[in-house]
């Protein structure tokens, strides 16, 4: 493990980029509540956060899998097999040379699913004004992680 690039911090990081962008979008939502035809916008990124999560608990599955720690190999009375290390297959080390972060890409999507008023238009103020509060939370939550990380770190090279 990187101390600087960790799995978390790297996840952490996305996730606030995808809330970054939904701000936006909800944003622009609250901004054309009066604009006729106007249909809202919506940023989905949370099933691609699990994706790479799994991805990554694959990793380290197939790390695990082969690991290298010294054992000496053992005979097995019965065959007179040598039992040995197992080698990782050439799928397994593309896989693990593999970077599943470059496949992020948070998705703003147009809302064609809610009603619209009599002027086309599908944008809820008190909907709009939840969602911002919800996602500043999770944006909020999330800073506080990276915060904790930092300062760990930060402890970490003061030798404390």
């Amino acid at each position: 493990m990187d101390l600087i690039t960790d799995r978390t911090m790297n996840i952490t990081q996305l996730g606030m980029d995808g809330l970054m962008q939904r701000q936006h979008a909800i944003a622009s939502n609250i901004a054309n509540v009066m604009t006729p035809n106007f249909q809202r916008k919506e940023v989905a990124f949370e099933s691609q956060l699990a994706e790479i999560r799994e991805k990554e608990d694959l990793k380290d599955y197939i790390k695990g899998k082969n690991s290298v720690d010294y054992k000496p190999p053992m005979v097995d009375v019965f065959t007179g097999e040598v039992h040995k290390y197992r080698v990782p297959t050439l799928q397994e080390k593309a896989y693990l040379q593999s970077n599943v972060y470059d496949q992020y890409n948070p998705q703003v999507v147009t809302d064609v699913y809610s009603g619209t008023d009599n002027h086309g238009n599908n944008v809820e103020l008190e909907r709009e004004m939840m969602d911002l509060s919800k996602t500043g939370t999770k944006y909020l939550v999330l800073s506080n992680l990276e915060r904790r990380n930092f300062s760990g770190l930060s402890s970490v090279i003061r030798g404390q």
